[in-house]
């Protein structure tokens, strides 16, 4: 072979080489796609012809998150909701705040060779939501397309997608990107405190024990509260008036954007909600906080009187990785 021949062919040759282990580099796995958090596009159904066509019967706004540890959360609220006519809702009010509200949490697993995920819910309003539920994907471009299962159990013959569109990560201060992660709730305690000390601390509650709070690179946050005992499952399909209301006071759901507010003294972040359980118009939401190791110490402004304040802690530690 020709010298200058040779040196083209070997240039080809290296470069079809770094071409491959470029490839190999950059081509993300399902499991990888999946990380991130998306916003809800809306809801599409099959008509008579096999064509998918928008259901505008089911507005709506909400997020789905996955974190890189192995762990998701979903919330999604009704556009039109009636809120409550006083501060405790009657059992009608609570059964028509669940309707609609799609909320869940809880570890998940991709099968990518099935095309499918599976969602391993510890947590939802409907005390008999937890449990596996399984959803096939596709990937089209920045959206995620989600497919409930028909009743065979089969993507072919599935009449709903779920669509949501990959929201960008954010430029977070080095504070704000200490919050980024996935914790799950020790406890909870009042306290009473003088000076800026605190003088008296009461017994660690443990009710909500196992509740998650997500914050996300692109800037969100989710939490999702709930009684670790005592909830029970509904007699039917549908909650009567009474289930519902034992439903909705055993269940707080909340999701929107953070801000970190690390140069104040105190220093706080506020909870900037889209979207929450109880149906009326969604306002920020201030919290102290304090970040020790893993653990995430959270609280509203104590309550002053005397010389005294008198306030709660939540304490949330970080979830290992299931990676």
């Amino acid at each position: 072979m020709h010298y200058s021949i040779r040196k083209l062919f070997v240039a080809i040759v290296l470069l079809l080489g770094n071409l491959v282990m470029v490839t190999a580099v950059t081509a993300a796995s399902a499991d990888e796609q999946f990380v991130g958090t998306f916003r809800l596009v809306g809801f599409e159904i099959k008509d008579g012809n096999g064509n998918w066509m928008p259901d505008e019967n089911r507005p709506g706004n909400g997020y789905i998150t996955y974190s890189d540890t192995g762990y998701m959360g979903v919330q999604i609220t009704p556009s039109v909701r009636t809120p409550f006519a006083n501060n405790q809702p009657t059992a009608e009010e609570a059964r028509q705040a669940l309707q609609g509200y799609i909320a869940y949490f809880g570890p998940f697993t991709v099968h990518e060779d099935e095309g499918y995920v599976v969602h391993h819910r510890v947590g939802a309003p409907n005390p008999g939501g937890a449990g596996d539920t399984l959803r096939f994907f596709d990937f089209e471009g920045n959206r995620l397309i989600l497919t409930p299962p028909s009743a065979g159990g089969n993507k072919a013959d599935a009449v709903l997608h779920v669509v949501w569109e990959r929201m960008p990560d954010v430029e977070l201060s080095a504070e704000a990107q200490k919050f980024v992660g996935v914790r799950q709730l020790l406890y909870t305690e009042r306290y009473t405190e003088r000076n800026g000390a605190i003088m008296a601390s009461g017994q660690h509650n443990e009710s909500d024990a196992g509740s998650y709070i997500f914050y996300t690179p692109t800037g969100h946050m989710m939490v999702h509260l709930m009684d670790r005992a005592g909830r029970t499952p509904y007699a039917g399909n549908a909650p009567t008036p009474a289930e519902a209301l034992a439903a909705y006071r055993s269940y707080y759901a909340y999701f929107g954007r953070f801000t970190v507010y690390e140069t104040a003294s105190p220093q706080y972040l506020v909870h900037n909600l889209e979207g929450i359980l109880r149906p009326d118009p969604p306002a920020d939401t201030e919290r102290l906080y304090q970040l020790d190791g893993d653990i995430l110490r959270l609280g509203p402004r104590p309550q002053r009187s005397n010389g005294e304040a008198t306030g709660t802690h939540l304490y949330w530690q970080e979830l290992p990785s299931r990676r």
